[in-house]
């Protein structure tokens, strides 16, 4: 481990612990009302990561491009997923579609009934993910740090989806607020990783192209030449 990737990895840990712990200090004793509802500062923040790995992504995309790599076309269409969940976030699209036209209608999926009416959306998004998730496991395999924040992404984005499918009427209210809270904290961790994910695969790059070992080894004297230097 680098000192830049312990230090990149430190942020997005404390980020992920002390978010949700800031925001259920500063409401206490009503803890959960900046973390579980929708349109929240913890969607607000979850958003921010998200846009944060759109970039991040494009950036590789730029940078791989340049150097002449071949298909880099899935970074293009990574950052424009993140983009799309980050104002699925910041607006709660498919809990506006869920609320306003599937759930009134009593719209489910037979072979999922422990999911509400309505709340199948996002466990579509998550089947679309993970279809596209061997493109995106072939474009950051190159670099273990950055795969391995991925799988971590992934892990907690699914346990994220499967706590959210459950239908909150079969909890009670506080158990609701317990799961939900969770829930949400789970997903900033997923969104954590996946940031970490695109950030270890650009600082990577940047590291090869910008200071080649080569590039080092050359600006670095020989080992003869630095004894002698070293000498009264």
């Amino acid at each position: 481990m680098t000192p830049r990737r312990g230090r990149l990895l430190a942020v997005l840990v404390a980020v992920w612990l002390l978010v949700p712990a800031a925001l259920a200090a500063a409401r206490s004793p009503q803890w959960w009302s900046w973390i579980a509802p929708e349109l929240t500062p913890m969607t607000w923040v979850q958003s921010v990561v998200l846009v944060l790995a759109s970039a991040g992504s494009l950036l590789v995309g730029t940078v791989l491009r340049r150097t002449g790599a071949p298909r880099t076309r899935v970074w293009t269409l990574l950052g424009a997923g993140f983009a799309a969940l980050a104002v699925d976030d910041r607006f709660a699209l498919h809990e506006r579609i869920r609320d306003g036209y599937l759930a009134p209608r009593g719209v489910t999926v037979p072979f999922l009934p422990w999911v509400a009416p309505g709340d199948f959306l996002i466990m579509g998004v998550a089947v679309i993910g993970l279809a596209f998730l061997p493109m995106v496991w072939r474009a950051v395999r190159a670099d273990s740090w950055s795969l391995g924040s991925l799988v971590v992404g992934v892990l907690l984005a699914l346990v994220a989806v499967g706590v959210d499918s459950i239908d909150p009427h079969t909890w009670t209210v506080a158990a609701e607020r317990v799961q939900q809270t969770l829930e949400e904290v789970v997903e900033l961790g997923s969104g954590l990783a996946l940031l970490g994910a695109v950030a270890f695969r650009l600082t990577g790059l940047l590291a090869a192209h910008l200071h080649p070992p080569a590039a080092r080894a050359a600006a670095a004297p020989p080992a003869a030449e630095a004894e002698e230097a070293a000498r009264p």
